[in-house]
C-alpha cells in the first residue's frame, strides 16, 4: 500500500515549521546562547546601577526570544493568506518513482532523486526539495497513514538524511500539543 493523504495547511503547522527553522541547528542555537546571555547581562547591569545597559540587553533578549517567534507567527498568518498553494487541499502519495501532489485538478511527481532530506517534529513531517523548500505534512492530516509513511521514508532515504526530532519539545515549548486520541 502507497502512503496518501490529504493536507490542508493551517498556520500552527506552517508556525511550527518557521519556528524549527529559526531555532533548530547553529543560527537557533546561537540565538538562544546571545538571548540568555544579555538576560544575565541585564541582571548584572541593573545590580550594578547602570540602568540603560540593563534595559538595552533586556531589549536584546526580549527581540531574539519574544520577538522573533512573533514575527515567524505573522509570517505564517501572512503565508497563508497570499499563497493559492495552501488555498486548496492537497492530496499526497508516495509512490516508488517518487512524491506524486495533486491539486487542483493537476498532477505532479517530483522524483526521490531531487529530494534532499526528511524531518520529523512531534506535530509534522517536511520533506525537503532544498534546504529551505519543502513538502509539509501535519501529523493530524496523515492520521492512521504514519505508520507506512515513515516505513516508507526509511526505505526510500538513507539513515542519516532522515532527522527525527518527533519525540523532542521544540525550544520553549511552541510546539503544539499533541491531541488525546479518544
Amino acid at each position: 500500500m502507497k502512503p496518501s493523504f490529504e493536507v490542508k495547511m493551517t498556520q500552527e503547522a506552517l508556525f511550527e515549521f518557521l519556528m524549527f527553522h529559526t531555532y533548530h541547528g547553529i543560527k537557533g542555537i546561537l540565538y538562544l546562547v546571545v538571548g540568555v546571555a544579555c538576560w544575565i547581562g541585564a541582571i548584572i547591569s541593573f545590580a550594578m546601577g547602570r540602568v540603560s545597559w540593563g534595559l538595552g540587553l533586556v531589549f536584546v533578549f526580549a527581540t531574539l526570544l519574544f520577538v522573533v517567534p512573533s514575527i515567524l507567527k505573522f509570517s505564517a498568518a501572512s503565508q497563508l493568506k497570499k499563497s493559492k498553494i495552501y488555498s486548496t487541499p492537497i492530496r499526497y502519495t508516495l509512490e516508488k518513482d517518487g512524491l506524486r501532489v495533486e491539486r487542483a485538478g493537476k498532477n505532479k511527481i517530483t522524483p526521490w532523486k531531487d529530494m534532499y532530506r526528511v524531518m520529523m517534529t512531534p506535530n509534522l513531517v517536511a520533506i525537503y526539495q532544498t534546504p529551505y523548500a519543502a513538502f509539509i505534512f501535519p501529523n493530524s492530516d496523515i492520521g492512521p497513514q504514519m505508520d507506512p509513511l515513515k516505513k516508507t521514508l526509511r526505505t526510500l532515504f538513507p539513515e542519516e538524511l532522515i532527522e527525527d526530532n518527533s519525540g523532542k519539545i521544540l525550544p520553549f515549548l511552541f510546539s503544539r500539543k499533541k491531541k488525546k486520541k479518544k
